[in-house]
């Protein structure tokens, strides 16, 4: 039978946060996790604030590692040393990773048939950019999320903290979990290579299908959401910030009325979606003198009152202080022998009671303490065939709406799971759409609807590949009766409803369990099933507002600013197949046992702002806002290039790279001894001479240079740049699907590269209910003639009902 959990042996060779935090998944959740520091210690131990009290050394660790290396053994030694090699030979899963710099494995020709072997790096190991340098500020640069952020006539910002490592280091985790799954199968393990600008590409939202469909270029748009939806940005009030996530009538008009402000949807510039997305400034100009007529408080009661998706700006401190996260006992100890600082539990739960991981105080272990020397006698392997990936036959039922879900269900299908998506006739909204909807969103190929718009909608069909099409209505007792049905034939089910869905259908745990004792029930509520704010209506930039990392961002001489792309979405995302892949694990490890698995979106996003949370309990204030400046790294910024709305992003780590810098770009002689101090004193003056340098180089140009001479930079990537870059396409990163009423386009692929099992794409996305008859007759062994009568009865569709149909009354 499969190992437990807790009987895992993962080895981490110390390389790049990335890595760290993949280890530190294992680690925190119970695996056995041995953390290789070279002889003369970790070089990156110093990262962040110095902590004051740690089990490590007092004053000597810094809050970004003690972050990442909680729960696990830390053993000073040469990675190459025979001893070490033998560990690893021994483990289930070693990890290595590296960043800035490319990284060259110790492992790669280690002779360990059943080791799963993670490698983790900013390009990857092939491919034209593989020996090119990249940290946090170019990884967000190249991969085209930094282009979003910030005013169209001024320079893009930085997304802060440690974002595209743990993006990285949480793909490395999953990759590594569905390898040993497939092990189980095959009896060997294999290579999982991860790239963090692969990874940071895989979650954007509606950037590369804008260009593969209709040629745009998604460019940033101030406060606001950049397309056609609003409003979704941050709006100063009395007192403070809120952020309004509002993007269509349907939760706006509530809201307004409420607030006494209906009338200003009496304007023909206001009254519609479409309208509204033509006018955002106009309407922000009526909208702001109320605003600022109220507190934050006041603002968010009436936003809870209407069930509307909006929230708090929030600093670190006012999010480590939230009631609600107290309630879920999410903030837990760095070590509550030796100081006060506190920690997220992790960004998943698990178990009927919904425990989340235990972080502990990372421990010394000298070489003669190790705890293991030689694999036991491992399981035999069942020899299933996985020819569509490491989850092949896993039987997933996909419920999840709009990003976070999608995304996730999607990640389960490349990994070879066969997913129903079941989703409500009027999920792809109604029959009637504006007719120049296409040329709003530039969402649908060539800018046409087409004879069925609802089937061509590019932001659904992104996230929909490798899914089956079934369309139910549950409102409806015989919708609610076959979804029943299905469940007994599923391995899991994936929904991000609001916790009050699943009980008023009388499907708690219990009721589940009776129905498939095997189930894994992967929910994804925004705030999490309990805790005084579990019915808030979670929308991801309303997430990451209430997180602190809005307050962080932005210009420095203005206001916090949203992010351009919705980061707590596909955070969420990955963290509900990281949480399903472990539930998975626990049910082959107790023999079939169902497994619940819960995955706030609150808690993911507040897992990746660890770090910075941390940090700020060190300084005892929260970070303040500094536009692309880092304190420790000088210069750093983004500078215009040669071309249209063009920029290179440079970061200086170190004196020797700050003299390539100079060489380069032709600053004066007489810089060249700056040491950091001084650098950051004349910033500003840095950075005038480098914008004039910029102006006549482009993008490529400049960041092929400052690579060759040792500097970590890169261009700003638009859309455009992604599909036609070099490196991405050698690495074959893009997915080639159809679909039912569109041809094959180019979307992006899955960041996880396995050597033995790799993902697949299989299909395109389906049409409305596509595929309501295969399922229904392969699953239920349901006649033809029976769903035609399902058909004719409402209880399924192939169409999206009309307006008039969608307002009559529904169980």
């Amino acid at each position: 039978m499969t190992k437990p959990f807790s009987e895992l042996r993962v080895v981490e060779v110390a390389g790049s946060h990335a890595g760290a935090f993949a280890a530190k998944m294992f680690a925190d959740y119970g695996a056995q996790v041995v953390k290789v520091v070279p002889p003369d210690g970790d070089p990156l131990i110093h990262h962040g604030e110095l902590v004051s009290a740690h089990s490590l050394g007092d004053g000597e660790i810094g809050s970004i590692w003690a972050f990442c290396n909680t729960s696990k053994f830390v053993l000073k030694a040469d990675a190459r040393s025979a001893e070490i090699q033998r560990l690893i030979s021994s483990s289930d899963v070693v990890i290595e990773s590296s960043a800035p710099d490319s990284l060259t494995p110790v492992t790669e020709q280690l002779d360990a048939t059943r080791v799963v072997k993670v490698y983790i790096s900013p390009f990857g190991l092939s491919g034209p950019w593989s020996n090119r340098r990249s940290n946090v500020f170019t990884d967000d640069a190249a991969s085209g999320h930094m282009y979003l952020n910030g005013e169209a006539d001024r320079h893009p910002f930085r997304r802060h903290g440690r974002h595209t490592e743990y993006a990285a280091g949480m793909y490395g985790f999953i990759g590594a979990l569905a390898a040993l799954i497939a092990r189980e199968s095959t009896g060997v393990g294999q290579t999982v290579e991860v790239a963090h600008l692969e990874a940071m590409v895989a979650m954007h939202q509606h950037t590369t299908t804008m260009w593969t469909h209709a040629g745009h270029i998604l460019r940033r748009d101030g406060n606001a959401q950049p397309g056609m939806w609003h409003p979704a940005g941050v709006y100063e009030c009395a007192d403070g910030f809120i952020f309004l996530g509002h993007a269509t009538g349907t939760k706006l008009e509530p809201f307004l009325q409420a607030g006494g402000m209906g009338h200003v949807l009496e304007d023909p510039r206001f009254a519609t979606n479409e309208s509204r997305g033509r006018n955002k400034r106009a309407f922000d100009a009526v909208l702001r003198p109320w605003l600022m007529s109220q507190t934050s408080e006041e603002l968010c009661e009436l936003g809870e009152a209407t069930f509307s998706p909006m929230g708090p700006v929030w600093s670190t401190h006012d999010f480590l202080s939230d009631p609600h996260m107290a309630a879920r006992e999410f903030f837990v100890p760095l070590d509550d022998e030796r100081g006060p600082e506190v920690i997220p539990c992790g960004p998943f739960r698990l178990g009927s009671d919904l425990s989340g991981g235990s972080p502990r105080p990372p421990k010394r272990i000298g070489i003669d303490e190790l705890f293991w020397h030689e694999e036991p006698n491992p399981a035999p392997a069942t020899g299933e065939a996985l020819a569509q990936g490491p989850l092949s036959g896993l039987q997933v039922l996909d419920l999840t709406r709009v990003w976070a879900g999608p995304i996730a269900g999607r990640l389960l299908g490349d990994l070879g799971a066969e997913v129903i998506h079941i989703e409500s006739p009027w999920n792809r909204g109604p029959l009637e759409v504006a007719d120049d909807l296409a040329e709003l969103t530039h969402l649908y190929p060539d800018n046409e609807l087409g004879e069925r718009h609802w089937n061509r909608n590019g932001g659904f069909n992104k996230l929909a590949r490798n899914k089956k099409g079934l369309s139910i209505d549950l409102s409806t007792r015989r919708g609610q009766q076959l979804f029943r049905e299905l469940i007994g034939k599923s391995d899991v089910i994936l929904e991000n409803y609001s916790p009050r869905v699943f009980p008023q259908w009388g499907l708690d745990w219990d009721s589940l369990q009776r129905i498939n004792p095997s189930i894994i029930h992967t929910s994804m509520p925004g705030y999490g099933s309990s805790g005084p704010g579990a019915n808030r209506v979670a929308l991801g930039p309303v997430i990451e507002a209430a997180t602190g990392m809005t307050m962080m961002a932005g210009y420095a001489d203005g206001i916090p600013f949203r992010s351009g792309v919705a980061w707590p979405d596909p955070v969420s995302g990955m963290s509900a197949v990281a949480g399903t892949l472990v539930g998975l694990w626990q049910r082959m490890s107790s023999g079939g046992a169902g497994q619940r698995v819960e995955t706030a979106m609150i808690e993911s996003m507040g897992t990746f702002a660890g770090d910075e949370l941390l940090s700020a309990q060190v300084v005892g204030q929260p970070p303040p806002r500094r536009g692309n400046r880092e304190h420790g790294v000088a210069p750093q910024g983004v500078y215009r290039c040669f071309g249209d709305d063009r920029w290179i992003a440079i970061s200086i780590t170190s004196d020797e790279e700050w003299r390539s810098l100079c060489r380069e770009a032709g600053l004066p002689d007489n810089w060249r001894g700056w040491e950091l101090w001084e650098r950051e004193a004349r910033h500003d003056e840095i950075d005038a001479a480098l914008n004039i340098w910029a102006r006549s180089v482009s993008p490529a140009e400049a960041a092929m240079r400052l690579q060759s001479a040792g500097v970590i930079a890169a261009g700003l990537a638009d859309a455009r740049d992604l599909l036609e870059s070099s490196h991405l396409a050698e690495r074959e990163f893009w997915a080639e699907v159809g679909g039912i009423d569109m041809g094959v386009l180019r979307y992006p692929g899955c960041p996880i590269r396995l050597s033995q099992t790799p993902a697949t794409y299989r299909r395109g996305a389906p049409g409305l209910g596509e595929h309501n008859a295969e399922v229904l007759t392969q699953m239920l062994g349901i006649s033809e003639a029976d769903i035609g009568v399902l058909l004719a009865d409402g209880v399924l569709a192939e169409r999206p009902p009309s307006l008039e149909e969608m307002l009559k009354p529904r169980l």
